[in-house]
């Protein structure tokens, strides 16, 4: 079903060169962000094996986020356009944050989610003539199933057995999409805002052109009565005139 959704979706992402160069650009920020994830793994993990099997792992991560990233400028400069530059992401603390099996499972879910992924689009790229770019997904393609299969096998390994580990992929899954429902609750929040306030704006309109006709605007100083009263000015006397005999 995702893949067919996949499909659907491709003349939206892959027709025009302008949203193509973005997408790209967007795989490579993501490999970069996984990189830097790894790397963190690769330090932290008390697995010198494990570590072994991160560090090769962020470096095809390198490549690929400089292959995304490369073909991204070389079709925005088709157009005259600049590049977006050079990749750059945040790490969210996942190995720290999860622990090495959860990250793992993590990092399993992700993989085999891009193999779907790129598998559709070097499909469609490759057929409808730009096999340039199909042949980056194809070649990616084959280090994202060897990050798949090894990440599970790892898993499985310190699961101790495939239900634990099948376990530990659903309390990915779940994770993932509380981490999604939160991105998506905090940019709705932030659109309503925005549609509420200005609701109010021009709901208030006519009770604002109201309320300065009936109390409008006096400019200068003014001063109340009762300031007037308690403290009155004297009058100055006339010397010019003549006394009052």
């Amino acid at each position: 079903m995702t893949s067919l959704l996949m499909r659907i979706a491709c003349p939206l992402v892959w027709r025009y060169p302008a949203h193509k160069a973005k997408v790209l650009y967007s795989f490579s920020l993501a490999e970069y962000g996984s990189m830097i994830d790894l790397s963190v793994a690769a330090r932290y993990s008390p697995s010198l094996k494990r570590s072994a099997l991160y560090i090769r792992h962020l470096s095809d991560e390198v490549r690929h986020a400089n292959l995304f990233a490369h073909r991204s400028a070389e079709l925005r400069q088709e157009r005259g356009l600049d590049p977006l530059g050079h990749p750059h992401a945040d790490t969210e603390n996942l190995f720290q944050t999860l622990g090495e099996r959860r990250f793992l499972a993590f990092v399993h879910r992700g993989e085999a989610r891009a193999c779907r992924q790129f598998e559709v689009y070097e499909d469609w790229l490759r057929r409808h003539g730009d096999t340039k770019t199909s042949n980056i997904f194809k070649a990616i393609l084959q280090d994202e199933r060897r990050h798949a299969e090894y990440t599970l096998q790892l898993l499985q390994t310190m699961a101790g057995n495939e239900r634990a580990a099948r376990n530990d992929l659903r309390r990915a899954a779940l994770w993932e999409a509380k981490c999604r429902w939160l991105r998506i609750g905090n940019s709705f929040a932030g659109k309503m805002f925005f549609v509420l306030a200005a609701a109010v704006y021009w709901l208030s309109a006519p009770y604002i052109v109201l309320v300065r006709r009936l109390y409008p605007e006096r400019r200068g100083w003014l001063r109340s009565e009762s300031s007037t009263a308690s403290s009155p000015v004297p009058a100055l006397k006339d010397r010019s005139a003549p006394p009052v005999a």
